[in-house]
């Protein structure tokens, strides 16, 4: 019996329940992430762990196209970026951008997955809703109360 243990930690524990919030997110919303016509394109802001690690669930589960990514660090932006090329089925290289803003300029996205630091989130989030993207946003969404109310009605006021 002792063979049979399963080795859940906390690290496990959120790989393994990533992608069932993301889906149940989206879900709620009737987004078709198993729509196999048109993959969904997808940006992703700050591409440290829980980004790149949400960004590689959403890959597994759902026909999407990563078209862009963002982050500050060069290094790390790069290494995702072929990471993603790996990953994705178009094989395609997603458009790299070391400021946010610029990425949502193009307003080219069906979802941003936000995974950049937390003080971070409600501005990214706000602007994203702006552009026209449904937005995943890491914990905690946001540092204060008001920051939190502000990104509700800016999903609400988008509509997304």
């Amino acid at each position: 019996m002792e063979n049979n243990k399963v080795n859940l930690n906390r690290r496990n524990f959120i790989k393994g329940t990533s992608a069932a919030m993301l889906l149940s997110t989206f879900g709620a919303y009737g987004f078709d992430l198993n729509n196999d016509e048109k993959p969904i394109r997808v940006g992703l802001i700050g591409t440290g762990w829980y980004g790149t690690s949400d960004l590689f669930k959403l890959i597994q589960v759902a026909n999407v196209n990563v078209v862009s990514l963002c982050d500050v660090d060069s290094n790390f932006l790069n290494d995702v970026a072929l990471q993603v090329s790996q990953r994705q089925k178009s094989g395609k290289k997603p458009k790299l951008y070391s400021d946010y803003r610029k990425m949502l300029e193009k307003k080219d996205l069906d979802i941003v997955l936000i995974g950049s630091p937390d003080h971070w989130h409600a501005l990214q989030c706000i602007e994203a809703l702006k552009a026209g993207a449904h937005v995943y946003v890491q914990k905690p969404i946001s540092v204060d109360v008001i920051e939190g109310e502000a990104m509700v009605a800016a999903a609400r006021k988008y509509n997304k």
